[in-house]
């Protein structure tokens, strides 16, 4: 484990059984978590958490745990050690998921909708802004996170997202991004405000009927 994600605050949702929040980097299957969650599950100071995982850091990040200290030391490890291990299994599904032919299908069809989808919220990012938008950048972010949240349960927090996708989140991820761009698209040629566009992608998006599935399968 590391601390390059140490600025980063997110929910975990397994908040009812640990206040550890997790941070998985698709792209490398690595795990990562806040030294400033740390500090506070083990209830000593932040400076002081980091000065000894600066000090351990070379023998690795979890042999620092027992060193953190605190009335809460044992529990504390022994919850972050469980927390690792469940996401680490859960990375091991998808890592044989990957393997088979429907996956590699869906990915592949996934990185041509991806493009459409892309190319699109630009076109639109440039519309935007002819027409006034002071913030159209974040329309990027924001319909980019809206298509994949129609459909996907995000949590713990996670980079790389399609990198931790099944076959079928892939297929389904697809279809909605397709349908996302088609509405850009639309919207763009019948030179409606664009507003009303952004208005009209998120409506289309909630009327998705296809269930919520969570990354790595919850």
């Amino acid at each position: 484990m590391n601390n390059t994600a140490s600025t980063k605050q997110i929910n975990d949702a397994h908040s009812s059984k640990t206040s550890l929040s997790l941070i998985i980097h698709g792209g490398n299957n690595q795990i990562c978590i806040d030294s400033r969650d740390i500090a506070k599950e083990f209830e000593r100071r932040h400076d002081n958490v980091m000065q000894t995982i600066k000090t351990l850091i070379e023998e690795g990040f979890l042999k620092a745990m027992p060193f953190i200290g605190g009335k809460k030391s044992k529990d504390g490890q022994k919850r972050l050690i469980d927390e690792f291990l469940r996401l680490r299994r859960q990375l091991n599904r998808q890592s044989k998921e990957r393997e088979t032919q429907a996956y590699q299908v869906a990915r592949s069809s996934g990185k041509g909708s991806r493009g459409i989808l892309t190319d699109e919220i630009k076109k639109f990012v440039a519309y935007a802004k002819v027409r006034g938008s002071s913030n159209a950048d974040r329309y990027f972010s924001s319909i980019t996170n809206a298509v994949q949240k129609s459909i996907l349960v995000i949590d713990p927090h996670v980079t790389d997202v399609r990198e931790l996708l099944t076959a079928i989140q892939l297929a389904n991820l697809s279809l909605i991004e397709l349908t996302a761009a088609q509405v850009l698209t639309e919207g763009m040629t019948t030179k409606r405000p664009y507003k009303e566009i952004y208005q009209s992608i998120k409506k289309t998006l909630d009327g998705f009927v296809i269930d919520k599935t969570q990354i790595l399968g919850g």
